[in-house]
């Protein structure tokens, strides 16, 4: 069951209860995938960049195919289907969470860009 007792707090040092019903509260201020600097829930900041998004769900799809390969060599070798099923299994979950986070990096560089020509047209 989740605690109540952790105080979370905003960059400006006030208090925060979070709302799992509310999680994208950030996204028209700070973009997709985007939360204030400094934010911090008993944790990092989250990755930001675009660029190292996309980075992540290179290698996240890098492990998932290995992992439908497992699944596969484990169907020529005859193995337990547990290992097959493990393999395709953890592969396909990979795969999704990559297709995710691709979506993600794309929306977060055309909100950035978006961003970027608003405050140059303010000027």
């Amino acid at each position: 069951m989740f605690s109540q007792d952790k105080q979370f707090r905003r960059p400006d040092g006030t208090l925060y209860d979070p709302s799992s019903l509310n999680v994208r509260q950030y996204e028209e201020q700070y973009g997709p995938g985007g939360v204030p600097e400094g934010w911090s829930m008993a944790a990092t900041t989250p990755v930001q960049s675009p660029g190292l998004i996309t980075a992540l769900a290179a290698f996240t799809t890098a492990l998932s195919l290995g992992m439908i390969a497992v699944g596969a060599w484990a169907i020529g070798a005859g193995k337990e289907l547990t290992t097959i099923l493990l393999g395709f299994g953890v592969g396909a979950g990979g795969l999704v969470m990559s297709v995710q986070a691709f979506r993600t990096a794309a929306k977060r560089r055309r909100w950035l860009q978006a961003q970027r020509s608003n405050a140059g047209q303010e000027h």
